[in-house]
């Protein structure tokens, strides 16, 4: 078998253990960043303030009320540049974001975002147009307060079989892969 074609075989039959490799590291819930690695100094005099008011909804999660002041809700440029007083929230339940906010008023579906049962922590970040929080000496305003989640009003749990059969299925899509490439080339180096 020529040289070179032997490195060949032996680079094309790696490919698929470094692609398995490769999926196995990936998150696939990975996100675009959002404004995390920059911030909106303002001063404290200047500063937006943030209060909630909730009220258990009678039929399911809560509505809750978000009050600024200093603060103007713009919406229409959300993901645009930043401009000091205006901007939107980010909202989270138990330390996960669940949805960008646009106005002083949401419903927090629990069915929808609640995992487990029993006092969770709700907050309400205001961030700028860009996502990036805003801040006083580099602390986020945010205000936050426990919500008790009925066990009748949380999400069903999903199963994670889906995950585990794609990525068996590329895994053995790429073993294949890398078989046939692997035969091809033998072949082909026969005929040489």
């Amino acid at each position: 078998m020529n040289s070179q074609v032997g490195a060949r075989l032996r680079i094309i039959s790696l490919l698929p253990i470094f692609s398995i490799l490769f999926l196995f590291q990936t998150d696939f819930a990975s996100a675009k960043d959002h404004g995390a690695n920059k911030i909106h100094e303002v001063q404290r005099g200047e500063a937006p303030t943030i209060s909630l008011g909730v009220k258990k909804d009678p039929t399911g999660g809560f509505n809750v009320q978000v009050i600024t002041t200093n603060f103007r809700w713009t919406p229409e440029k959300a993901s645009d540049k930043h401009i000091e007083g205006q901007g939107h929230a980010h909202v989270y339940l138990a330390s996960q974001k669940i949805i960008r906010l646009y106005n002083n008023w949401f419903h927090l579906n629990t069915f929808q975002f609640a995992a487990t049962p029993g006092e969770q922590l709700l907050r309400v970040e205001l961030v700028g147009n860009d996502h990036a929080p805003i801040t006083v000496n580099a602390q986020s305003i945010f205000s936050e307060l426990l919500v008790n989640v009925p066990a009748d009003e949380i999400r069903p749990q999903a199963s994670d079989t889906w995950k585990q059969v794609s990525i068996g299925t590329g895994a053995i899509a790429l073993i294949l892969a890398g078989f046939l490439a692997y035969r091809h080339f033998k072949r082909d180096s026969s005929k040489a």
